[in-house]
């Protein structure tokens, strides 16, 4: 499969997921969206879960790439600041992938196989912002860290995609939690 199938196939599957929701996600939706058949989507993706898998990968490399790409990123701090803000934005495939990952968040409660790609892809997600907390906070347990950061988001994002709160409100709580655990650990020092 040529890698602008691959995108147009999770580009799809985000938008579904993003405007019908999980109880909504057919794959015979995405293939139709991506222009594609079914048949192409089992093939490269195996299944539904597999799909979703690769939904769910891509939205953490698509947040990790925004980050990488920010001029501002320019110590570790600055740097896990960025990645952990760009959870939160007015772009549409943005707000998509949180959609998908509080869709899969949820019905992961009920369903084993959600659940399970959902584990992978959250350890994936937390050992990049682990990795980055051991640099920012060298005298702290990164990946307690880590844990702590990732359910903040986890959070925000679900308040964020509500109208609860705001990408300003959002990112100023993420600013607001990376400035204290720094302050924290230059007092521990």
């Amino acid at each position: 499969m040529s890698a602008d199938a691959r995108e147009r196939i999770l580009d799809a599957c985000e938008r579904t997921i993003a405007e019908a929701g999980l109880r909504g996600f057919r794959m015979t939706a995405v293939a139709r969206e991506a222009g594609v058949s079914i048949g192409l989507l089992s093939y490269h993706f195996g299944d539904r879960d597999g799909l979703l898998q690769a939904a769910l990968d891509r939205v953490n490399e698509g947040t990790a790439l925004r980050a990488a790409h920010d001029p501002h990123a320019v110590t570790p701090l600055a740097e896990l600041e960025t990645l952990l803000c760009s959870e939160f934005g007015d772009e549409p495939h943005v707000r998509a992938g949180s959609i998908v990952w509080n869709e899969l968040r949820a019905a992961a409660v009920f369903a084993p196989a959600q659940a399970a790609a959902l584990r992978s892809s959250t350890a994936s997600w937390q050992d990049t912002v682990r990795t980055l907390s051991a640099r920012a906070f060298p005298t702290r347990d990164s990946s307690r860290v880590a844990l702590v950061l990732t359910s903040l988001v986890e959070g925000l994002s679900g308040r964020w995609l509500t109208g609860q709160i705001d990408v300003a409100e959002a990112r100023s709580a993420i600013h607001e939690a990376i400035t204290t655990l720094a302050k924290g650990t230059q007092a521990s020092r």
